[in-house]
């Protein structure tokens, strides 16, 4: 990451940002700032605003009020920014009758790529994606997986110095996660800032520097992610597994839990500093067998995140063993500078 600095001005700016909807939903006042080199990451529930507010960053979407820069311009339209930006939105824009290769050849030219170039870079990213095999079937044959990773080509092709991300991990396999995870990780190091939407909090705290918590279409916190961890130093997570339902207010009046939420026969509690999980088992318990198996764990930016809003995030496979933050992983070469 690199530092953003007075003499260095962000790659992209908002102030006040709002993207109102009929029925009010949108986001709302949002200001945020974005350096070269930098991985930020907005996280929230689905119906947050993340996707909203991506699709107007992105100039697919323009906003109700407020003031967007990229780098220093303020004209989404001209054709030199746009060419600039790196963008996997939620809903995929192909030709369904083009072969995944024509659809990545024609985003490779509209950016303005010479026909060699184009050739080069789509072979190059064909291979790192796991599509080679698959690049002369038509889109409309793909899987969700394989146009997702078709995304990624189109969004790379050009080498932006600005990527927009909704959830781009989405469908991904396992293996294909750790590819994106380590292409990010060397695309931040040569410059590239990255701004991604993710509900993930493990694939979060690996990747970004920063993190901004969406809630209701507005942000209610920001921060680096080891000081937004340390909020919870001597908190703890369990997870416990429930034989019979159990009233969300019946856990959050439990001695010492800060937030819980449930979701089915699964209940997610943070506990306050000191608390001992065992007393928490021993009450839910006292009177008939409620609770089936239990983990704990250390907490995570869900964790912060329930205890803020008292809504959790979607939670995540934690068998995942992917990279820490700063950690890069050795794989097929990736060629940084312009051919």
């Amino acid at each position: 990451m690199r530092e953003n600095t007075a003499s260095e001005p962000s790659l992209l700016a908002a102030t006040g940002l709002t993207r109102t909807y009929r029925g009010g939903k949108g986001v709302f006042d949002i200001t945020l700032n974005l350096a070269a080199g930098e991985v930020l990451g907005l996280m929230g529930p689905n119906g947050s605003g993340k996707s909203t507010l991506l699709r107007v960053l992105a100039t697919a979407a323009s906003p109700t009020a407020g003031r967007i820069s990229w780098f220093g311009n303020t004209n989404p339209r001209l054709p030199s920014l746009r060419r600039r930006l790196g963008v996997m939105l939620d809903q995929a824009s192909h030709f369904d009758k083009m072969t995944g290769y024509q659809n990545a050849w024609f985003f490779a030219r509209q950016f303005g790529l010479a026909p060699e170039l184009a050739r080069d870079r789509l072979d190059e990213l064909f291979r790192w994606s796991g599509l080679l095999e698959a690049r002369d079937q038509l889109v409309g044959e793909y899987s969700l997986g394989m146009k997702r990773k078709l995304n990624l080509v189109e969004a790379l092709v050009h080498r932006p110095s600005i990527l927009l991300l909704d959830e781009p991990t989405l469908a991904l396999d396992y293996r294909a996660e750790l590819d994106l995870i380590e292409r990010l990780q060397l695309l931040s190091l040569t410059g590239t800032a990255v701004l991604l939407a993710t509900n993930d909090v493990h694939l979060a705290e690996r990747i970004c520097d920063r993190v901004i918590f969406l809630h209701q279409g507005r942000a209610i916190r920001e921060g680096h992610v080891p000081e937004l961890l340390t909020e919870l130093a001597g908190f703890k997570e369990v997870q416990l597994q429930m034989n019979s339902p159990i009233e969300l207010e019946s856990l959050r009046a439990l001695p010492a839990v800060e937030a819980a939420n449930v979701n089915g026969d699964t209940v997610q509690i943070v506990l306050a500093r000191g608390a001992n999980p065992a007393q928490v088992l021993a009450v839910l318990n006292g009177t008939a067998d409620l609770v089936s198996n239990m983990r704990v764990r250390r907490p995570n930016l869900g964790d912060l995140f329930l205890k803020l809003t008292g809504e959790a995030l979607p939670v995540a496979d934690d068998t995942r063993a992917f990279p820490h933050r700063g950690a890069l992983m050795t794989r097929a070469p990736f060629h940084t500078g312009a051919r």
